[in-house]
């Protein structure tokens, strides 16, 4: 979700501070759905969970209420943005609740004391060959 998003409304729904609006023809079913976008990134239109749109694939128009992305595409396309915002939605979610705190430093580091070993048995050797 975006940083400017916000609560407003008598049912305290969630708007968006941009009013561009992603509307997904489907030309198979004859259908449409129209939604506010939550974010415009450099290649792709997200309204998140719904719709993940490649930017390129649709149609800028503007109208009274902002920015009116359109796109037209058979009903695979479509159905496969809807998983592409699946999966982009769930990938999110999986990241925020795997976090772990980092784990301190336990009791001795083997490693270091076997490389401080090796360093002091290199100093006996010089200063006995000198």
């Amino acid at each position: 979700m975006s940083f400017f998003e916000r609560y407003k409304g008598k049912n305290n729904e969630l708007f968006y501070d941009t009013d561009d609006v992603l509307i997904v023809f489907d030309d198979d079913n004859k259908t449409c759905d129209i939604n506010y976008i939550s974010t415009i990134k450099e290649d792709s239109i997200i309204v998140d969970g719904k719709y993940n749109v490649p930017l390129h694939d649709t149609e800028i128009s503007t109208g009274q209420i902002g920015r009116v992305f359109f796109y037209r595409a058979p009903s695979q396309s479509v159905k496969e943005t809807q998983r592409l915002a699946q999966l982009e939605l769930s990938t999110v979610l999986t990241q925020i609740t795997a976090y772990r705190p980092p784990e301190l430093p336990t009791a001795f580091d083997w490693t270091k004391a076997l490389l401080f070993v090796l360093v002091f048995i290199a100093f006996i050797i010089i200063a006995v060959v000198a």
